[in-house]
């Protein structure tokens, strides 16, 4: 048996490994982990020709050594295949990748005939919430809970495309209204996801012209699951409060304006009417102009999501 795991979803990825893996306490199995920076091609030929002492299964798993053996400009992995090709069959070869490989490599062009190929990547791009959504139906049949449409797509809203986190998060709520259904007040109140205040750092760093900052924010916010969908949606709803907030100030009553845009919380309100004072009117409306046409330039195909997220904090 070989099989290939690869693309950037590290928690399918680890769930479909733990799956062909079994149970890691059978005394008859003989799991080997081997990192790919540890492994020349003698280590490998080793590696797959010995077999088990125990007499069981034999399963050796290989991190990044595919991309690694892409990459080498040497000809010391030329007999890769040939040699993975003729191993013992008893010894199953699991090779795992923490990125999408090119399967038409020519140093690993046969790969996609001798093994079973998996992908697994985190959603990007047109049609992403979808296919969260999809996910979220599934996993939610597995930790049995019943979560609204509109639950849903707040949690999406608030954690983003990261599986491992919208999959803890699922079990926080599994466990928090049991046989009832989960609204989406219910995910405002249990989900540990992006928090108001990143958001309001973030439109700070970016209204003062503080790149750095801006540039760390954002990659805090991408590396925790956030794709640029969920962060324009966050921005541009916060970009619209502080607008509302300008247009109200007349009021001079902080209660009333509050209570007109609808935020409930103090801190958040606080720093909205902190940052309707700091900045512009034109500047604020510049901003949501150029935030919805970047929404347009990805869904209409002229940018990547990619592209997008590389310039965001100059581009505003």
């Amino acid at each position: 048996m070989i099989k290939l795991l690869h693309g950037n979803d590290e928690f399918s990825t680890k769930e479909k490994l733990e799956n062909l893996i079994g149970d890691k306490k059978d005394p008859e199995l003989d799991l080997n982990i081997v990192y790919s920076a540890n492994v020349s091609f003698n280590n490998y030929k080793e590696y797959i020709h010995t077999i088990s002492l125990f007499g069981g299964r034999r399963i050796l798993v290989f991190h990044d050594l595919v991309s690694k053996i892409i990459a080498s400009k040497s000809d010391d992995w030329k007999d890769f295949i040939e040699v993975t090709l003729n191993k013992p069959n008893v010894n199953e070869v699991i090779f795992v990748e923490s990125k999408e490989i090119n399967l038409r490599s020519n140093k690993v062009s046969n790969i996609s005939d001798m093994s079973e190929i998996f992908l697994f990547n985190i959603p990007t791009g047109r049609g992403s919430w979808e296919k969260i959504k999809l996910w979220i139906a599934e996993r939610q049949k597995f930790h049995n809970i019943n979560i609204s449409q509109a639950g849903v797509n707040k949690l999406i809203d608030l954690i983003g495309s990261n599986y491992r986190y919208l999959d803890n998060e699922l079990i926080k709520l599994s466990n928090y209204k049991l046989d009832q259904i989960i609204d989406d007040k219910d995910v405002e109140i249990m989900v540990s996801g992006i928090r108001e205040s990143s958001i309001f750092e973030l439109i700070d760093s970016i209204l003062e012209k503080n790149i750095i900052s801006a540039s760390k924010l954002l990659d805090q916010m991408i590396s925790n699951g956030q794709n640029f969908f969920s962060i324009q949606q966050m921005l541009s709803r916060q970009v619209r409060l502080i607008i509302m907030t300008q247009n109200l100030i007349q009021i001079n009553d902080p209660k009333e304006i509050q209570k007109k845009i609808q935020v409930n919380s103090s801190f958040a309100f606080n720093k909205i009417l902190n940052q309707s004072k700091q900045f512009s009117n034109k500047r604020m409306k510049d901003i949501l102009k150029n935030l919805l046409q970047l929404d347009i330039d990805i869904k209409s195909g002229n940018k990547t999501e990619k592209e997008i997220l590389e310039k965001l904090v100059y581009i505003l």
